[in-house]
């Protein structure tokens, strides 16, 4: 009510301005024409509040809206004609302006002021339906945002309790076998529970932290293996504390250890390659996989199947490349950090 209030006002003062500055106020006649017009125009804002907040407010709950609307318009036409002139002359009583002189109220002047008003009703619509035409397209995109935002989280969701899940199985497998390598994997895996209660929930973390809880997966990995296991870490970082979404980063290596080397008899290995320089990200996991292997089929699984889904809605730029050979397993990402789209 109150947005279609300034919009009556500022056709009203529209109409007073372009008046006083396209004649003399000094010359009597247009003392006259000027009461006059801005009477007419109160009643041209009277009729536009009363379409859009009372006929179209009342139709739209109609089940049967057509019949209701012929009569709206019925009513509309009756307050552009009898109702206006009523109006004038309401005008001339209570002193707004002189009182009308006999070739004011001729039908060809009434004609010409209802398309007057017509003017002001059709200027209020177009701001109106501007108006909700943009709040219509804000709400999309907030509805969007909130789409994307409640999807990403349900990704989170699915990664942290799948890492979990790794890792306890670990400890439990050291547990079973009494090793004095328990203590120190609990204590790692406290350091990943205090990451992902505290830190994995912010849109973002420095790449420095997300290194270091990559090295404390692959520690607790390791105790699963004997020395045969061979891990090679190559990291050329230009600046650690440059920023992107929590664990993202370790569903590849936590893919290389659960579809990869532990279904490797002989020469188990995983390479891994991180570079960042000038805002650009590459990251590359290889890891031995078993012979009997030979599928062509580059299947996805849960670890992989969400970072792609991740990267799809944080990332304008990246690219997710799976290579299969005979005997080896390769994911290479690589991401414009630039490109991150704030969710």
């Amino acid at each position: 009510m109150v947005v279609s209030i300034l919009i009556g006002a500022s056709y009203f003062l529209l109409w007073a301005l372009a008046i006083i500055i396209s004649v003399d106020y000094n010359i009597p006649e247009f003392r006259k024409s000027y009461g006059y017009s801005c009477w007419q125009n109160l009643y041209g804002l009277m009729i536009s509040l009363l379409i859009f907040h009372l006929f179209a407010s009342f139709i739209n709950k109609q089940k049967n809206k057509l019949p209701w609307g012929i009569l709206a318009g019925i009513i509309v036409m009756l307050l552009l004609s009898v109702g206006q002139q009523q109006w004038l002359k309401l005008g001339t009583q209570i002193g707004t302006y002189p009182v009308i002189e006999k070739e004011m109220m001729t039908r060809g002047y009434m004609i010409r002021g209802i398309i007057y008003l017509l003017y002001g009703i059709a200027y209020f619509t177009s701001i109106k339906l501007l108006l909700h035409v943009v709040q219509l397209k804000n709400r999309n995109n907030r509805l969007q945002l909130e789409k994307k935002t409640a999807e990403l989280n349900y990704l989170k969701s699915q990664t942290n309790p799948h890492f979990l899940f790794n890792t306890l199985n670990n400890l439990y497998s050291l547990a079973e076998e009494r090793s004095e390598l328990t203590a120190g994997a609990i204590l790692r895996l406290s350091d990943i529970l205090r990451f992902m209660l505290y830190e994995s929930t912010a849109p973002c973390i420095s790449i420095g932290k997300e290194i270091k809880i990559i090295r404390e997966y692959i520690e607790l990995e390791k105790m699963r293996y004997d020395q045969s296991l061979v891990i090679t870490i190559k990291e050329e970082v230009d600046d650690e504390s440059q920023l992107l979404p929590p664990l993202l980063l370790i569903p590849l290596v936590e893919n290389a250890f659960k579809h990869g080397v532990s279904e490797t008899i002989n020469n188990p290995f995983i390479t891994l390659n991180l570079r960042v320089s000038q805002r650009r990200l590459y990251f590359e996991v290889e890891n031995s996989k078993s012979r009997k292997d030979t599928s062509d089929e580059l299947k996805e699984r849960i670890g992989l199947g969400n970072l792609r889904r991740q990267l799809d809605l944080l990332f304008a730029d990246y690219k997710l490349e799976i290579r299969n050979t005979e005997n080896s397993f390769m994911v290479a990402l690589f991401i414009k950090l630039d490109s991150y789209a704030k969710v």
